[in-house]
């Protein structure tokens, strides 16, 4: 009840402080230094998209701002082009640019990264100071048209200040659809868990890519903004310190929070003019005031700026069900998946083979992880894969899902898998779960399953709801539904091991992947787990699956392949395997004697 009215209480108030510098007449150089404001929160909105929500480390966002600057200048006065076009020229131009360094983070990462974008901004500085006929070196371009709306006041600051706020709320407006989508979730999967979100389907590089055109594409916005507002653009104007300024911005407010990225632009453009009295310590009373904020305020500013968005953020909330009385364990999860999974129509099996490995090898170095392993996996099969501590048994699953690359062939029916990326391989029905839980922390529970599906094109209805209504689904089938809008990072082992596996089977993949399900589970559990898997096995799911736990293996597998030292060295029933010497000897460190053979007869002696 209490929200119900706070948060329209406070946009009210948001309102009426940023019409309160028209209202009260305010003179025009604290107008100027507003719409400054206004235009630095677009260009850190571009930043914040590309480092925060994406994880790409970006130092040289004032290169890309001075770069649509220029462009919006020079398509004005060279081309004559009116300043909406020119504008929309410069973004489309700087978006390109974008597309460059999309292309360079798919091939170094990290501060590697930050370096290359620090190294654009040098760069770009150069180039403007020294190409005097493009960009009038050091004295930079003068005499650009500016905008004039005379109807709106007596000088243009006054004039521009409601029109750039509008502009600015708009590009907002825009990014936090775009982050409820599914681009926005796939950002946030690869900031979070890179691996994790190609092995779910995302493509990584296309994901880095949109990322930096967006960045791109608002910072050229500012800069194109802003010599509409002075009519001038010089390479002091696009500096390190700029980047850096707009680093702070971001950080301030927040990483990851869009909300906070405007009110950390504000703060950092508005503090230093306000201490501007304090004369030659304004600067270090400046730096005070940024420490005390994040001191205070350790996630940022974002946690009062997404406050406020609520479920423009969110998105609206569904009922999604009450949580069990009791604790949360895997026989309610195993009759969750008998309800939910028995619906359906199992698909029937032939028993031919889904997934055949021929002469599959990898080496690390000088270790030999895999050495020319072959098995096939067949329709409807519970296929175990089993092996002492550094057998190949992870390198195998991470070669079926596109993790690594091998020798040797993987055919997944009629196509060959292997060495594909693992995004491809996920959109022709391979999903999997790892062996240490790797969910997307900073998301909910249902955007983490909502990440792994891929609705239909040729089905009916929107493509976001689709993919709401799977998620639940695939939730309610491992009987965790009640936990949809919680964050990842807040869930026990237990709870992220089942949303992790409703993830691997929203999409109802041919091929489910397990690597050691049942780690770090104990006693009956075990057995519960495995009624989950012969319920997927029922629906026409083939699985692979790691595992140390021998009752688990003879509980649920058909057929079990040991691996040691990356050799096979047996394929057959569980109960046939156990009982090989070979096996025995890899698990217990020690050779079997074998049975002595029978005395032969002596041969009487010759007379």
């Amino acid at each position: 009840m209490t929200q119900t009215w706070m948060r329209p209480a406070a946009w009210i108030a948001v309102f009426a402080a940023l019409a309160l510098p028209i209202a009260l007449d305010l003179n025009s150089y604290y107008l100027h230094v507003l719409n400054l404001a206004w235009i630095f929160a677009i260009a850190a909105l571009g930043l914040q998209v590309a480092t925060g929500i994406t994880g790409q480390i970006v130092l040289g966002q004032a290169a890309l701002v001075g770069f649509g600057a220029y462009a919006t200048a020079l398509f004005m006065l060279r081309l004559s082009l009116p300043w909406h076009l020119a504008l929309v020229a410069a973004m489309l131009l700087t978006a390109a640019v974008g597309v460059l360094l999309g292309a360079v983070s798919t091939r170094i990462k990290g501060h590697y990264l930050a370096i290359v974008t620090l190294a654009l901004n040098e760069i770009f500085r150069m180039v403007a100071l020294n190409e005097e006929w493009l960009t009038g070196g050091p004295m930079g371009m003068r005499d650009i048209p500016t905008l004039s709306i005379p109807a709106l006041g007596d000088n243009i600051d006054r004039q521009l200040y409601f029109p750039l706020l509008a502009l600015c709320f708009a590009a907002y407006a825009v990014t936090v659809f775009f982050h409820r989508a599914r681009t926005g979730r796939n950002m946030r999967a690869v900031r979070d868990d890179e691996i994790a979100a190609e092995a779910m389907g995302v493509d990584s590089r296309r994901v880095k890519t949109i990322a930096f055109v967006v960045c791109s594409a608002w910072a050229a916005l500012a800069g194109g903004l802003y010599v509409l507002l002075v009519g001038f653009a010089a390479p002091a104007n696009f500096t390190v310190f700029e980047s850096i300024k707009m680093m702070l911005m971001v950080v301030l407010g927040g990483l990851g929070s869009i909300a906070g990225t405007f009110l950390g632009a504000v703060v950092i453009t508005v503090l230093p003019e306000a201490l501007r009295g304090l004369q030659t310590y304004y600067l270090a009373a400046f730096g005070i005031g940024v420490v005390a904020i994040l001191l205070l305020a350790p996630r940022g500013l974002g946690v009062v700026g997404d406050w406020l968005l609520g479920s423009f953020l969110t998105g609206k909330r569904e009922p999604v069900g009450e949580a069990p009385s009791a604790p949360l364990n895997l026989g309610a999860a195993a009759a969750a998946a008998a309800t939910a999974l028995g619906a359906h129509v199992p698909a029937p099996g032939g028993g031919e083979a889904l997934l055949r490995v021929r002469g599959v090898s990898r080496s690390f170095g000088g270790v030999k992880a895999l050495n020319d392993v072959a098995f096939d996996v067949r329709r409807g099969e519970i296929l175990g894969l089993i092996g002492p501590n550094g057998s190949g048994k992870s390198t195998m699953i991470n070669a079926c899902s596109g993790t690594v690359g091998v020798e040797g062939s993987i055919q997944l029916g009629s196509d060959r898998i292997d060495n594909l990326a693992p995004w491809t391989i996920h959109g022709r029905g391979v999903s999997r779960i790892f062996q240490n839980v790797r969910l997307w922390e900073s998301m909910t529970v249902l955007e983490n399953v909502m990440v792994a599906h891929r609705a239909p094109l040729e089905q009916a209805g929107s493509r976001e709801a689709r993919s709401r209504a799977a998620a639940l689904e695939a939730l309610a089938s491992m009987g965790v539904a009640h936990l949809a809008y919680r964050r990842g990072g807040d869930l026990s082992f237990g709870q992220s091991r089942l949303v992790e596996m409703a993830r691997a089977i929203v999409n109802k993949p041919r091929l489910l992947l397990l690597d050691e399900p049942a780690a770090g589970l104990r006693g009956g559990l075990i057995l519960e787990l495995s009624q989950i898997l012969q319920h997927l096995r029922a629906q026409g799911m083939s699985i692979l699956v790691v595992e140390h736990r021998i009752k688990l293996v003879m509980n649920m597998c058909d057929r079990v392949v040991v691996l040691n030292l990356g050799d096979k060295i047996a394929d057959g029933r569980p109960a046939e395997v156990m009982d090989s010497p070979a096996v025995i000897e890899a698990y217990l460190g020690e050779r079997i004697p074998p049975e002595p053979a029978a005395p032969l007869a002596r041969e009487p002696a010759p007379a």
